[in-house]
């Protein structure tokens, strides 16, 4: 029963907004409906202090939710937003782009530097653990100079949204928990199982971006629906001074410097970084403006950006884990991982569905994390079970979390990289499909291979393969008859 009522909470949200209702109302309508359901069906509770009746604590959730988003993520999506505007209004991401432009344009590949961008964010991805705040720093430099060099705006958006798909490395709290339910140190767990995974999964993924949005750049352009580029504005544009063009970087610059890759006594977080970096562009526009009025418009115009940036990106984000409340409460969730873990199957495929499970509970709900969390304490005992390796399991269980989350439009990074954008985010997902679902399908064969059981899982991937081409046939047919509609 939670599995039906789950189904047909999914459905009608998929339908709605499909249907171009408003996706925050949609969410959070179809997210209370299920939590008021599993109040009856379930006995669920949503909050640890209950306000006295199970009716408010529904609301209550939801007041909890925006306070801890406000003063968290949600703050560090809106100081992002906010200096990423600034750069472009005082002319710093300009000077970035003719600086970076001209030279890459010799190559006269923009897929190509599609590819090196996903290369890039993913080993930033080590030291940058957040993928939404990862993704919205990318936007802030690497965006812009993308699209100058050609890029769609869909295209780039999809690859920097996607540059913590693969989450590896001691900074990843899956890889953290990876290691000690597998009983291994972190360093010896990356080095020794992600590392020689990981190394070809990100070249691999980065090929399959770049073909997969040429071919959506090609069609979104014979249906007349990819906004050109005039390389001639980057010599139009007004052109701020030539050392603006080290603005935009001061947040990774104090990240990377301030942390245990650098200045080990000194940390500087994200939000900090940030308001640092604004600070520091301020100043220098004074330098260049003499004049304190004009300096303090700015500053109130990062205001009301981020103002902007709460009210598209971050009430999205709310509701969607208002959604993910209502599927939890529901007890979908658990179902799914009960059924994993009791059908009797051999090792080898009992380990492939719950790494599938742990993909698609991801997709749902747009976190990794929260489906990792709830699969990896059931893993020693399961694998004790079926005598398998706890390793083995963990593995491609843990890799399936980010590839999941990469194709959910209701995930962080999604929202937060669609909102920056003026995109959908299923515009977003619609393109990281391909990538993520062969990559996720690579590391299948390559873990399975490592443990020696890719023989007996032949048939079972080669069905995922088919529905995969299967699903991504459905999606391109809806989009050119949309497209063809318009």
């Amino acid at each position: 029963m939670s599995l039906f009522i789950a189904l047909c909470g999914l459905i009608l949200a998929g339908r709605l907004i499909l249907k171009n209702y408003n996706p925050q109302g949609v969410l959070f309508f179809v997210g209370i409906v299920m939590m008021t359901i599993s109040i009856f069906t379930n006995n669920a509770t949503f909050v640890d202090k209950s306000t006295g009746w199970i009716g408010f604590d529904v609301f209550e959730y939801i007041s909890m939710v925006f306070g801890k988003q406000s003063g968290g993520l949600g703050l560090k999506i809106m100081l992002i937003g906010g200096f990423a505007l600034l750069m472009s209004a005082i002319g710093a991401s300009q000077v970035m782009v003719k600086l970076t432009a001209k030279p890459l344009m010799k190559l006269n590949s923009p897929y190509l530097m599609l590819a090196l961008a996903f290369i890039l964010g993913q080993m930033l991805s080590l030291f940058i653990s957040s993928a939404t705040g990862l993704g919205l720093l990318l936007m802030a430099t690497l965006y812009p100079v993308l699209i100058r060099l050609g890029c769609s705006k869909a295209g780039v958006a999809s690859v920097l949204a996607s540059t913590c798909a693969i989450e590896f490395g001691p900074g990843s709290g899956n890889s953290i928990l990876a290691a000690q339910t597998a009983g291994l140190e972190i360093t010896e767990y990356f080095v020794g199982e992600q590392l020689p995974i990981i190394s070809v999964l990100i070249i691999v993924v980065a090929i399959m971006h770049a073909i997969t949005q040429r071919f959506f750049d090609r069609n979104d352009e014979k249906n007349q629906t990819l906004e050109p580029i005039n390389y001639e504005d980057i010599e139009s544009e007004q052109s701020a001074p030539f050392y603006y063009v080290i603005l935009p970087m001061l947040p990774l610059f104090f990240m990377l410097t301030f942390s245990s890759l650098g200045v080990k006594t000194i940390n500087v977080g994200m939000a900090t970084a940030i308001i640092l970096s604004i600070f520091i562009s301020l100043v220098f526009e004074f330098i260049r403006e003499r004049e304190v009025k004009p300096v303090f418009e700015k500053l109130q115009g990062v205001f009301d950006d981020m103002g902007k940036v709460f009210a598209s990106v971050v009430t999205l984000i709310i509701a969607g884990q208002t959604f993910s409340m209502g599927l939890k409460s529901i007890g979908a969730i658990d179902s799914m991982l009960h059924m994993a873990s009791s059908v009797g199957l051999s090792a080898a495929v009992i380990i492939l569905f719950m790494a599938l499970l742990t993909f698609i509970i991801s997709a749902l709900m747009g976190s990794g994390n929260a489906a990792f969390f709830s699969f990896a304490p059931m893993v020693p005992q399961i694998a004790h079970k079926i005598g398998a390796n706890t390793v083995d399991m963990i593995l491609p269980i843990q890799l399936s979390a980010g590839f999941g989350r990469t194709i959910s439009p209701i995930a962080g990074v999604i929202i937060a990289v669609a909102g920056i954008s003026g995109l959908s985010p299923f515009d977003i997902v619609r393109r990281t499909l391909i990538p993520m679902v062969s990559g996720w399908l690579l590391m299948l064969i390559l873990t399975f291979s490592k443990g020696g059981q890719l023989e007996q899982l032949m048939p079972f991937l080669i069905v995922i393969l088919v529905l995969s081409v299967g699903v991504g046939w459905i999606m391109k047919r809806k989009n050119n008859r949309t497209q063809l509609t318009q």
